[in-house]
């Protein structure tokens, strides 16, 4: 089973958990901070993805950082990830539970992936128009928008929008791929 399958299964079961005891909010909360600081820490990083250390001992270490940090059930849940020797995986888990719970709230996902970086005016009428087009973007339609901007210098202008598994590619370099393709396979009169 691949590691996405597996972490959305735990990440479901969390979702649904923390929706029963009514923390989904801060359980969420929770998780965001511990997404910051696996960035931010290497120390952190490593005794989650790397560590050789043995169950006991990663639960020993999780103890000392989390206990009374987090709330009981975030905390109650990084020791069954140890305990099932899945928190090698628990950056995929986040983004997988941060994705439920957009879906819960009828948010829609959008990465946006350009050739330089789009600046805030541009973002908001990308938004607008998204919203507003028609069977072109129906996954986006009466729900909420949340854009996810990437910079991709190998498009060289233009961007790609992706919903979901659609995606719609409006780059400059897959125009030239397209033309490209016209010519060398156009009949020659």
């Amino acid at each position: 089973m691949s590691k996405v399958l597996i972490a959305r299964r735990y990440a479901k079961a969390l979702l649904e958990l923390a929706v029963e005891r009514q923390s989904l909010a801060a359980v969420r909360a929770d998780l965001l901070d511990l997404a910051a600081f696996l960035q931010a820490s290497p120390e952190l990083a490593w005794l989650v993805r790397a560590s050789p250390l043995n169950t006991l001992e990663k639960d020993r270490r999780l103890r000392a950082l989390f206990a009374g940090r987090v709330q009981p059930l975030t905390f109650q849940f990084l020791r069954f990830l140890n305990a099932r020797h899945r928190l090698s995986q628990l950056d995929t888990l986040l983004a997988v539970f941060e994705e439920l719970c957009d879906a819960q709230a009828g948010v829609v996902r959008v990465r946006v992936t350009s050739a330089r970086p789009l600046v805030e005016n541009q973002l908001a009428g990308l938004h607008d128009r998204i919203a507003s087009a028609p069977a072109l973007f129906a996954l986006a339609r009466e729900k909420k928008l949340k854009l996810e901007q990437r910079v991709e210098p190998a498009l060289l202008g233009g961007f790609k929008v992706q919903i979901g598994d659609f995606v719609r590619d409006f780059s400059l370099a897959s125009q030239l791929d397209r033309l490209q393709q016209h010519w060398l396979y156009a009949p020659i009169s």
